[in-house]
């Protein structure tokens, strides 16, 4: 198996006998450490261990990587799902400036829109749309800060179709309501890092059941993929101690176009007799 395949951790343990000395310290720290290296560049990993950058960026093509960028982004993969908030705090995330941190993070949003964009599944996302219309309830389910998410797709797609429904907290746990799905129910499941369990035993029972499973997540490695019929993903950067989700919401803002575009005088209708209402009650200033 190619290291682009295997994570930072399995290439490290493939490769480990072969390793000099030095590249054997590399490596400990590695696994020892990943919460601090993974934000780390070559050259403060290489200071920190007193050793060379040019000796960092060897120990990454040593155990299969390209370089040193490559296999960093494979280590921020693999740990997406044990990472927790306290060590993101934790972690001396660089820039250490205040007025520097402040441009990391609108960088970082700025990225990771550019990144989905550039990935973007087209296709997909029409088919998806197409499936939204079709469905007879559309059903959203995304637990932690993912719920943040499926509120904000809960009230632009209740413009749009009749029947949304978000999976809530309540007298009736998540399993209860499950029994309330039909034939020609769809269910949409958000699912962004750090996964929660229950989304998938939640999506494992609904795909069981025979309805659609429609995916918006971070990547096609993400775990909810197995019981996805189809998946749209939106780069999920991990290099802070909050959850960003901006590329999320863009993502999310195109699949809302794509259903209205999918039905435009339709939608013109209803966000006309919205409009009269909201003026009649002075909903808006």
């Amino acid at each position: 198996m190619s290291a682009n395949r295997q994570t930072v951790f399995e290439a490290i343990d493939a490769n480990y006998a072969n390793l000099s000395k030095t590249h054997r310290r590399i490596a400990d720290f590695f696994k020892k450490n990943y919460d601090q290296a993974v934000f780390m560049t070559a050259a403060k990993l290489a200071d920190k261990l007193s050793t060379s950058e040019s000796t960092v960026v060897r120990f990454a093509t040593a155990i299969g990587f390209s370089g040193y960028p490559q296999m960093q982004q494979n280590l921020r993969e693999s740990i997406k799902t044990i990472l927790t908030t306290r060590q993101k705090i934790a972690t001396q995330l660089e820039p250490e400036t205040f007025e520097g941190s402040l441009h990391q993070s609108f960088n970082r949003d700025l990225n990771d829109v550019r990144s989905t964009l550039d990935h973007l599944d087209v296709s997909t996302i029409h088919e998806i749309a197409s499936g939204i219309q079709q469905s007879k309830h559309v059903y959203l389910l995304g637990m932690r800060s993912s719920k943040i998410l499926v509120d904000y797709l809960d009230f632009y797609l209740s413009f749009l179709h009749k029947n949304v429904v978000s999976f809530h907290h309540g007298v009736a746990d998540h399993f209860d309501q499950i029994i309330n799905l039909e034939p020609g129910d769809l269910v949409i499941v958000v699912s962004f890092p750090r996964y929660a369990a229950i989304t998938l035993d939640l999506a494992k029972i609904i795909k069981a059941q025979g309805n659609p499973v429609y995916a918006i997540t971070d990547s096609p490695e993400a775990p909810i993929n197995e019981y996805a019929d189809k998946s749209i993903f939106a780069t999920y950067s991990i290099d802070s101690f909050i959850d960003s989700h901006v590329a999320p919401m863009t993502l999310i803002n195109a699949l809302i176009t794509a259903v209205a575009y999918d039905n435009l005088a339709e939608a013109d209708k209803k966000f006309q007799r919205l409009e009269e209402i909201w003026d009649r009650h002075h909903v808006y200033i």
